[in-house]
């Protein structure tokens, strides 16, 4: 499960790593999650620093977006190819998340369904669950300072 991760902001993404992403991020949340493309391609990669995991034959196989500039540091669209999730990409990706992010704090809605996993991954829950894109979500924090 070796997997090699890069990251850069939007401007400096190839066309073939922005179709790369935007096509697994469709793969696992318009095609596998039935979430929207309105929902999904809301605008805001362009403000985005995007991770990219590849496989050893360079397939874009996981993805993350980090909004740097924020404060807390915002984290989004957080996926893995629907294939190969509980293999521990997922774990693999939030570790170099977590290691971009660094001490700052840094917060993300992610699926409520995930809040145990998101816990092992170094993240806390913060308040009630909430729907988003008709999913159940937490607040998740991720405060190291």
């Amino acid at each position: 499960m070796p997997l090699q991760f890069s990251h850069k902001p939007f401007a400096e993404l190839t066309l073939d790593e922005l179709y790369d992403v935007m096509w697994l991020r469709d793969i696992v949340f318009v095609v596998g999650q039935k979430i929207t493309a309105e929902s999904e391609i809301d605008g805001e990669d362009r403000a985005c620093t995007h991770v990219i995991g590849r496989d050893a034959n360079g397939r874009v196989v996981a993805t993350a977006r980090l909004f740097l500039g924020k404060s807390p540091v915002k984290v989004g669209r957080v996926a893995v190819h629907t294939d190969l999730q509980r293999g521990g990409y997922g774990t693999a990706l939030m570790a170099y998340v977590n290691g971009i992010i660094g001490d700052r704090p840094a917060a993300m809605s992610a699926q409520a369904h995930l809040e145990a996993w998101y816990t092992r991954v170094g993240w806390q829950r913060e308040g009630d669950v909430y729907e988003e894109a008709t999913i159940p979500h937490l607040k998740m924090t991720r405060n190291v300072r």
